[in-house]
């Protein structure tokens, strides 16, 4: 279907880290994301690119692909629940506090701490097939 999937995906995500570009209390959280959706965004380009031209391409990407995929759909999940928790904070949070507090915390971790490795994949996806490929099957 040409991609229909992962472009309501990627749009998705989109709206919801536009929805709060001027939100301060959630730029921790939608910063991170926004940076992992554009990898994820230009690795599926990449593919659409080089992976039709040479399929070892999109072998070689396939396992970074789904990380990558994971991370973005992961902190996007994050991003909501980190959403709800402030809300419920600023309403009061009918004394979960504490539970708010931390999902907040491990919101942030997710992001500070694993979402940055979109970019390594990003950049294992965009070196392409060659180094796997470099051997003769008779090597192994």
């Amino acid at each position: 279907d040409g991609g229909r999937a992962m472009r309501l995906f990627m749009e998705e995500v989109n709206t919801f880290t536009g929805k709060h570009r001027d939100n301060e209390a959630m730029q921790p959280y939608t910063k991170p994301l926004r940076d992992g959706v554009k990898a994820l965004e230009a690795s599926t380009m990449w593919l659409v690119q080089n992976g039709m031209a040479n399929p070892d391409n999109a072998g070689a990407a396939s396992t970074d692909f789904m990380h990558l995929m994971g991370l973005v759909a992961l902190g996007y999940m994050w991003g909501l629940m980190a959403e709800k928790s402030l809300e419920a904070l600023k309403e009061g949070a009918n004394g979960k506090t504490s539970f708010h507090e931390n999902k907040l915390a491990t919101a942030r971790f997710y992001f500070q701490r694993v979402m940055p490795e979109a970019g390594a994949h990003l950049a294992r996806i965009q070196s392409g097939a060659d180094s796997l490929m470099a051997m003769d099957a008779e090597a192994f």
